[in-house]
């Protein structure tokens, strides 16, 4: 055999070694970077089935940093749920109040209303001191609505950019007319403009803000295993990244790098494309008790299920509300008559998705008595 030959040989080996690794971490990327899905546990001893269901299906509800701050007792003797917050799961730097807590509480009595009505159930809320009193009562009859079960398995957050184009006249004279103490300001508006600007500046003050880094920190997910053994919390799908993008964010992301000026920035600059690209902003009010901000909660549930209903994305933007000086000059800024509760940014995308269904074992938090 001669030098040359053996040369060539030698090359094609290395080259063929290579080859096949490339091949094997990329079959390894494509895998890591499938959407994540998850089959939490249902069971709850002693409670049959349409409650289990019902149950399960409230917990898809909007909650910030997706902590699922809910804690649940089932009196099933009674037909009542006594629902309270889980301290545990309070965001105490952004959060310190517990506003987007009771707010995310709201959603969650929301989206449980419309999950036992599925499955043919009345129900009554009451609020009785910083506690959810829920009662059930099954309808005779009743039929399983699978239309509005879809809808709160449709419903997600999206990070995404969305069109710049304004939601459609007919459908937000509908908003407006079915939900009190909710403002929509459409692109091009001065109020638009105003409260992107204000977002921004508020997202930046946070982002440089070390507290603020750690504990959203502490809810982010670095790996589909993580959130698969937490069933909580940010995932890579949550913040929008899908594929080869969703693995080298995992590959290349820490805890600890998390909490740098590095990923801060990163930050500023997605939360300035997010902006900069939506159709709508809406604004919803209310005042600051435990029950309104129950109350605006449940508001926020609604209007967003008939935002997903008319696939229009919804992402809550609520730095600005969550940091000084804007969260005490807005509602001033704005001329409306009550606090500002919740900015929620608006906008069409050429494709909805879906919930990743991201949530604990109802054993989890629920106690069965």
């Amino acid at each position: 055999m001669t030098r040359k030959k053996k040369v060539m040989i030698i090359v094609f080996s290395i080259l063929g070694a290579v080859i096949i690794a490339l091949s094997a971490v990329l079959t390894a990327a494509a895998i890591m970077g499938r959407p994540l899905k998850v089959n939490p546990s249902r069971k709850l001893d002693g409670v049959n089935d349409d409650i289990q269901n019902a149950l399960w299906y409230s917990s898809i509800a909007a909650n910030s940093h997706n902590t699922q701050m809910w804690s649940v007792k089932l009196y099933t003797n009674e037909n009542r749920l006594q629902i309270s917050i889980d301290e545990s799961r309070v965001l105490n730097v952004v959060d310190s109040e517990k506003r987007e807590a009771y707010i995310s509480l709201g959603c969650y009595i929301e989206t449980m209303c419309v999950a036992f009505g599925a499955y043919g159930y009345d129900t009554q809320v009451n609020c009785d001191d910083l506690t959810i009193q829920f009662t059930y009562q099954k309808r005779a009859n009743a039929k399983v609505d699978t239309a509005k079960l879809s809808l709160i398995d449709k419903r997600h957050t999206d990070k995404s950019a969305y069109s710049s184009d304004k939601i459609q006249q007919e459908t937000a004279s509908a908003i407006l007319n079915k939900y009190s103490d909710l403002s929509l300001y459409q692109n091009g508006d001065e109020n638009f403009d105003y409260i992107k600007r204000i977002s921004m500046d508020a997202v930046t003050v946070q982002s440089a803000n070390q507290a603020y880094r750690d504990e959203l920190a502490e809810w982010m997910r670095f790996s589909d295993k993580e959130a698969e053994n937490k069933l909580d919390g940010i995932t890579a799908d949550m913040i929008g990244l899908k594929g080869i993008v969703k693995t080298f964010y995992y590959w290349t992301t820490t805890r600890e790098s998390a909490k740098g000026d590095k990923f801060a920035q990163q930050g500023i600059d997605t939360a300035n494309k997010q902006l900069k690209n939506c159709g709508a902003f809406a604004v919803i009010t209310g005042g600051n008790t435990f029950e309104e901000l129950i109350n605006t909660g449940r508001k926020t549930q609604a209007f967003w299920f008939d935002c997903t209903e008319n696939n229009i994305a919804v992402q809550p933007f609520s730095a600005a509300l969550e940091t000084q000086p804007f969260s005490t000059s807005i509602q001033n800024d704005l001329g409306v008559t009550a606090p500002v509760q919740m900015i929620l940014r608006l906008g069409y995308v050429d494709e909805y998705g879906a919930n990743c269904g991201l949530r604990r074992n109802l054993s989890g938090y629920i106690e069965v008595l």
